[in-house]
């Protein structure tokens, strides 16, 4: 019994062991291996390893070789060579029937030939346009949802930035190396960078990855509007909006900025730094500047009113009051204030009125209530202290009525 037991454990054991022991076929990067032990390493984390993209797929050779001139062959590709970069990893990512099992777009590539990199390279072979592996990396590409990717949309001011930060290489072009810079200190940069707030946009959100522009775009204030669109609702209806048809100039750069977006404020309406009113409305009498003028002075009224309304509602809380509702109150008028500085695109101050003026009636409405828990309060104070008065007065009776009552017993009882 023992030993058919026996045989019966060997018997299931024996296919594990042949397998371990059996050799198994050479896989086609044994022998780039040799040489190549590093890219391999970083090959191992690549989406391409997982793939079953390997060293041949991309470089070509003969695999079967282990002489480097005859391993390489004649056809063996560079990929540092920018033409040959592209055109390699185009070659899969356009393949409908390749990509369809990873449910990725076959677009890339000639939206690529489509964008000012792809046009420098295409037109004059500019050795120095970013490829494919210019921003991806090559054997250790990683998704872009991955933190660690080059082009995941926190490291993209860092990956674009190696180009567009060197002064020397954009001098070439004509064009300045301040941008990386200027997006990290401004809202959005912060917001993304510093925040990890995953609805800042990067890099591409702005100028798009792989083709010239984001789907859909043709001018600065689609670019922004697409997320800024209750933003680009209003501003559709000013007259900045009217002159941008005719001269193409008044967009949301012109007073926002691009990269160095910073968060604006209402003194923009009436100063004349570059961005505010005042540095295109050079003329005193313009009537432009009157309509600034006015958009400032109502917005900011309510700003005050609101501030003012905090400081009380702050004061009354330190006494103790419970102000749940008039703190409510007050997050209604902030709303509202969000969205009068946001209908300020319209650069029409008689649309504000409505959202101003309810604004303003929920700051009456704090303050009314607030008056009107004073004033319980300080009725409650002083009825308080007048009970407490009469509570006191009436103690010191009783105690005054308790001393005379034992002086009485004490006098008895020396009586008898």
């Amino acid at each position: 019994m023992l030993r058919n037991l026996v045989l019966l454990v060997a018997a299931a054991l024996a296919p594990r062991a042949l397998a371990f022991q059996a050799p198994t076929a050479q896989p086609r990067t044994a022998n780039c291996i040799t040489c190549h032990g590093a890219q391999e390493l970083q090959a191992r984390v690549s989406v391409h390893t997982r793939a079953n993209v390997d060293c041949i797929t991309c470089h070509g050779g003969n695999p079967g070789e282990i002489d480097v001139a005859r391993a390489h062959g004649a056809q063996m590709r560079s990929l540092k060579d920018p033409r040959q970069a592209v055109d390699t990893c185009g070659t899969c990512h356009s393949d409908v029937d390749r990509l369809r099992n990873f449910g990725l777009r076959t677009d890339q590539l000639s939206l690529y030939w489509t964008s000012q990199h792809g046009a420098q390279l295409a037109l004059k072979n500019d050795a120095n346009v970013a490829t494919c592996v210019s921003c991806h990396g090559s054997h250790g590409v990683l998704a872009p949802s991955d933190p660690l990717s080059p082009v995941h949309p926190q490291k993209q001011v860092e990956t674009c930035g190696r180009c567009h930060g060197d002064e020397k290489l954009m001098a070439q072009y004509g064009l300045p190396a301040t941008q990386p810079e200027a997006y990290r200190g401004s809202v959005h940069g912060q917001a993304l960078l510093d925040d990890a707030h995953p609805a800042a946009p990067s890099c591409t959100d702005c100028h798009g990855s792989h083709g010239a522009l984001p789907p859909r775009v043709g001018e600065v204030e689609q670019v922004c509007g697409q997320c800024h669109s209750v933003v680009q609702d209003y501003y559709d209806r000013s007259p900045h909006a009217k002159a941008t048809g005719a001269t193409g100039s008044v967009q949301c750069t012109a007073c926002h900025s691009n990269h160095g977006v910073q968060k604006p404020t209402i003194e923009r309406f009436t100063g004349d730094a570059e961005g505010h009113c005042g540095a295109c409305h050079t003329e005193p009498d313009d009537k432009a500047l009157a309509v600034g003028r006015t958009l400032h002075d109502d917005v900011q009224k309510l700003v005050s009113t609101i501030h003012d309304a905090e400081l009380a509602v702050d004061k009354a809380g330190e006494r103790g009051l419970f102000l749940g509702i008039e703190r409510g109150y007050l997050d209604d008028a902030r709303g509202l204030l969000v969205r009068a500085r946001t209908m300020t695109h319209t650069l029409d101050p008689a649309a504000l009125d409505e959202v101003l003026n309810r604004g303003q009636g929920m700051v009456n409405k704090t303050l009314e209530d607030l008056a009107t828990k004073n004033r319980i309060f300080r009725d409650r104070k002083i009825f308080t202290a007048i009970f407490f008065a009469v509570s006191l007065a009436f103690a010191i009776a009783l105690a005054m009525h308790a001393r005379e009552l034992a002086g009485r017993r004490k006098r008895l009882g020396r009586t008898q």
